[in-house]
């Protein structure tokens, strides 16, 4: 674990592109997202919306690391701790999220 935490920017890289790749859970997100899409008769760019902000989700401490640099080795391990401790508020806020798209997709 120690090393996870100390990475250098390509092990991380690495890393979290190998596990972008080999989660189940991710391919399963895509994979409604565009049948959510194509059940609706949408285009195909409408998924850029998707990736662009599943992408900046996914680059956000690397973006931080870059625009703070030592400051973020500082500030990154308590964000991460903070969000460990406070977990159930992102839960819930997904939660919130994919309710309010149902029921506006229900009302349509």
């Amino acid at each position: 674990m120690s090393k996870l935490q100390a990475a250098s920017p390509r092990f991380a890289f690495g890393l979290g592109f190998l596990l972008f790749i080999a989660m189940p859970s991710d391919e399963a997100t895509m994979v409604a997202v565009a049948g959510s899409l194509a059940g609706h008769d949408k285009p195909w760019w409408h998924l850029l919306p998707f990736l662009v902000l599943t992408l900046l989700l996914l680059a956000l401490p690397l973006l931080v690391l870059l625009a703070l640099g030592q400051r973020a080795v500082v500030m990154l391990p308590k964000i991460r701790d903070w969000a460990n401790e406070h977990s159930w508020l992102v839960s819930e806020a997904v939660i919130l999220i994919f309710t309010a798209i149902v029921v506006s997709d229900l009302l349509k």
